[in-house]
């Protein structure tokens, strides 16, 4: 599917029309129209100041256009706060984790969990309540596999087990679709392969949305690649045809070849 193409809502999960956001002068996106399809790893690449995490801020409720539409589904968000995105079903973690250090690794999913039950976090629940959350806290740590972690304070762990508490924070409510931005940034190879590892996992069922520089993975995990350079749309494929682009590899000076 490419830049543009119209599509019924199953088709798609965000559609995008001359989305544009500028700062003080500065354009950072720029008449972006994008069609991004239901399903699978859908990754946006490009050098540092492309545009790419503004993108996301923008998809996901953050920052409001300059100008332009937003589409989810069949429905028209441009003028939806992020609290109100979420609701619908769109989720969103950040470069820099996004955790409770001070608490335990059980107690952080558990109320991310509760919050999405109960819309707010509160320690004290009636008996008949922390049943119904313990199961689905320990199924999220099960997931993100954290399981063996559960007692030990967030602080604690490592930077690797850190983002992936973070992604099990924002699964908490089951999202259909889901941002990732830069989650492998800062990781060891044993992390990153983790961390991969737990995204192709829970990618099923989801359309996750991913901003990453390491271009191996970027490679082996997408079903399709946005490249986007000076807050445009550059290129749209499979990972075969984005290595494949002379103007992908001019812009990456031959680093995908």
């Amino acid at each position: 599917m490419t830049s543009g193409e119209q599509s019924s809502a199953n088709d798609y999960v965000f559609r995008t029309e001359g989305l544009t956001r500028r700062f003080s002068g500065f354009t950072a996106v720029n008449s972006v129209t994008l069609t991004i399809p239901t399903g699978g790893v859908r990754t946006i690449i490009g050098p540092n100041g492309a545009g790419k995490t503004t993108f996301f801020n923008l998809l996901s409720g953050l920052l409001p256009p300059s100008e332009g539409r937003i589409w989810f589904k069949d429905r028209e968000i441009t003028s939806l706060l992020a609290y109100q995105r979420a609701r619908l079903g769109i989720a969103r973690s950040f470069q820099i984790t996004n955790i409770f250090g001070h608490l335990t690794v059980y107690e952080n999913v558990r109320l991310a969990v509760q919050a999405v039950h109960d819309g707010k976090a509160n320690f004290f629940l009636p008996a008949r309540r922390m049943g119904d959350l313990a199961t689905q806290t320990e199924r999220v740590l099960n997931d993100v596999g954290l399981s063996d972690a559960a007692g030990a304070r967030a602080e604690n762990l490592s930077h690797g087990d850190q983002r992936r508490l973070e992604i099990g924070l924002v699964i908490a409510s089951d999202p259909p679709v889901l941002l990732l931005d830069e989650p492998l940034a800062g990781m060891s190879p044993t992390e990153t392969h983790e961390t991969v590892d737990l995204i192709q996992r829970i990618s099923p069922g989801r359309t996750i949305l991913l901003v990453e520089h390491d271009i191996d993975v970027v490679m082996a995990i997408s079903t399709t690649i946005t490249v986007f350079q000076t807050g445009a749309v550059l290129a749209i494929g499979t990972p075969q045809e984005i290595r494949a682009n002379e103007a992908v590899q001019r812009a990456y000076l031959g680093e995908l070849v």
